[in-house]
């Protein structure tokens, strides 16, 4: 199996070019170094951002695609995934801390495994201004798991995400066959699992951690009325695409729809005390 795997993210104007910075390192220093990171900047950057860009420690890794305009992820990671040279590639948010051997803890895994499409593993999340692995450790609120097996992601798969999407490492051209990304709102990633668990691709998540992903208030108190036509969106995709049956469809349509709908500080506290501890990937 060839080892070599590339790197994809994704950056746009409102980033913080220190979190930018941390989150590149994080990847360019990895125990088992990408290829390359392809990195699609959605839209112009600001003057701080493309300074990130052109320091001297990443030249040699980094491939910079531009945008026009704004697109948003899925549409930027559509653009961004026929540029990745390998047939491996290991996504990255522009935000977040990667564990320094998550991707050679990856590549052993499919390498024993080579019937896997999808790998991911697990996520701690944290809120701190840091800026290394060892900081965001210090800082940890809470752990996102995912299911292990083949057999635990068919079940998974039709109520949550069975994927963390900061860290996953999938083939290109088996999301490629799938369509890619594809507009979905608030759910690009879910949508592109369904797609290729569909289409017969086998997935698998470490229980390791992988990878720190920062968050903040708004990342837990998002919804209300704007949420709603995407959650009807994709819920119903499911049903059509026949994921789920009808009451499983007017259950979780009707449970998003709710939390959706509560104050945001119902739905922090849902969030924090919930689906944190329960171990879920929710959106």
């Amino acid at each position: 199996m060839d080892k070599s795997y590339s790197a994809l993210m994704s950056v746009y104007q409102k980033e913080h070019p220190e979190y930018l910075y941390a989150a590149l390192k994080s990847m360019a220093g990895q125990s088992m170094k990408p290829l390359e990171i392809v990195l699609v900047c959605d839209g112009p950057l600001t003057e701080e951002l493309d300074a990130v860009l052109e320091k001297t420690e990443f030249q040699d890794v980094l491939k910079v695609i531009r945008l026009a305009e704004n697109v948003g992820l899925g549409a930027a990671l559509s653009k961004g995934l026929p540029e990745c040279t390998c047939e491996w590639v290991a996504r990255m948010d522009s935000d977040d801390i990667a564990a320094s051997d998550r991707c050679e803890k990856q590549m052993a895994y499919l390498q024993a495994h080579p019937e896997v499409d999808v790998l991911s593993g697990t996520i701690e999340e944290f809120q701190e201004n840091v800026g290394t692995e060892r900081e965001a450790r210090d800082f940890v609120l809470s752990t996102k798991t995912v299911p292990r097996t083949q057999e635990e992601v068919s079940s998974y798969i039709k109520m949550r995400n069975p994927v963390n999407h900061p860290c996953v490492m999938f083939r290109k051209s088996k999301v490629l066959a799938a369509g890619g990304y594809q507009p979905c709102p608030l759910f690009e990633d879910y949508d592109l699992w369904v797609r290729m668990y569909q289409n017969g691709c086998r997935f698998a998540n470490l229980p390791d951690t992988l990878l720190y992903m920062r968050v903040n208030d708004m990342h837990r108190r998002r919804g209300g009325i704007s949420y709603l036509k995407p959650i009807f969106h994709f819920w119903t995709g499911m049903y059509r695409r026949q994921m789920l049956s009808f009451p499983q469809y007017i259950f979780v349509l009707l449970s998003r729809v709710l939390v959706s709908l509560l104050p945001n500080g119902m739905r922090k506290m849902i969030y924090d005390k919930k689906l944190r501890n329960h171990n879920c990937n929710e959106r």
